[in-house]
């Protein structure tokens, strides 16, 4: 009995999801601008190129009005990847590319699909990412490298996520020998428990993450 419990409230989740989903493609149509041929073409060039090189032919890109740079996809059969204004704003086209890549890479590898079927669970907050942010940071980690892959573009990668955590404005004036150093520090059990309650890596790793494989994979070549 407890099984088919189970097995009926997971069926109800995967439904659910897949309507919330389906209906959050439709907003976007309506409060967000979709980038086509015709509508920021240089933005759409570099997103139809990835989308191409991964194979993905159902995909849509839209910019949303938000004060916070950003980004995010959704999706079961079609892609919908969504950059907010600021971060279309701060970000170099470099950085923006990447960003893309990173968010098609979501999609490709599957990890729409599986989220899509937690947003009735509940996201975003510490009881989930406890429960489920192992496999969201990891998801973030192979997301990072789907986007260095496409662009092979190290700097553009660090310098992304460092105007994520800082802001455009303080990035320009940042000292990266002195981050350097903070990231020497930023070890201990205290922080790999800190990431527990949060369903991205912290930004610390995701730099060593990246650095290290592009050290093993790219800087020979």
């Amino acid at each position: 009995m407890l099984s088919l419990i189970n097995l009926y409230l997971l069926v109800i989740a995967v439904i659910v999801g897949l309507v919330y989903i389906r209906l959050q493609q439709a907003q976007f149509l309506g409060n967000a601008l979709r980038v086509h041929e015709d509508q920021y073409p240089e933005l759409f060039s570099i997103f139809k190129h990835h989308a191409q090189l991964l194979g993905i032919h159902r995909a849509s890109l839209y910019i949303k009005q938000d004060p916070y740079p950003n980004a995010y996809t959704i999706g079961v059969t079609s892609c919908s990847v969504v950059l907010t204004s600021a971060l279309a704003e701060q970000f170099s086209s470099r950085e923006t590319s990447l960003t893309i890549g990173h968010e098609l890479g979501h999609y490709k590898a599957g990890h729409t699909k599986i989220s899509s079927v937690l947003i009735p669970l509940g996201t975003g907050n510490t009881f989930s990412n406890l429960i489920f942010g192992f496999w969201q940071r990891k998801t973030e980690y192979s997301a990072d490298r789907c986007g260095l892959i496409l662009t092979k573009d190290i700097d553009a990668a660090i310098t992304s996520l460092l105007k994520l955590t800082v802001g455009s404005k303080f990035f320009e004036k940042i000292s990266l020998p002195g981050y350097l150093t903070q990231m020497k520090s930023a070890g201990g059990a205290s922080f790999k428990f800190s990431e527990m309650l949060v369903d991205h890596p912290l930004t610390t790793n995701r730099i060593r993450s990246l650095l290290l494989f592009w050290r093993e994979n790219f800087k020979k070549a």
